[in-house]
């Protein structure tokens, strides 16, 4: 059996199409973008961390993927039925991630109330 977090951030090319006709912008904040729409996948919702080159050397992209990913998981936010899309930009790279963890919670927070 394996676990919802080997699964968390698992989307096909198909699926981004579809996600980017069904999002909506939730919040723009220095560098970053965050996306929402209703889940596809009928067991839980996921996040996708889009890193260009442009954001810094692999391990710089790589923290931030992590980060994110590990705040969603930790918090358990798949369960609220929404996929989350977030779009990393240069300047993202100062924000501490006590910050992010914020405006992440900022983001996923009226979804909690209306899953609940």
């Amino acid at each position: 059996m394996t676990t919802i977090a080997g699964k968390l951030s698992r989307f096909t090319q198909k699926e981004i199409d579809a996600f980017f006709k069904n999002a909506r912008c939730a919040l723009r904040y220095r560098g970053l973008v965050f996306l929402i729409a209703p889940q596809q996948n009928p067991a839980f919702g996921r996040i996708l961390v889009i890193t260009s080159r442009k954001v810094g050397d692999a391990p710089t992209r790589n923290k931030i993927r992590r980060q994110f990913k590990a705040l969603y998981y930790e918090n358990q936010y798949y369960a609220y039925g929404h996929d989350c899309v977030i779009i990393v930009k240069k300047e993202s790279t100062l924000i501490p991630f006590a910050k992010l963890q914020d405006l992440l919670t900022h983001v996923m927070s009226p979804l909690t109330s209306k899953s609940s």
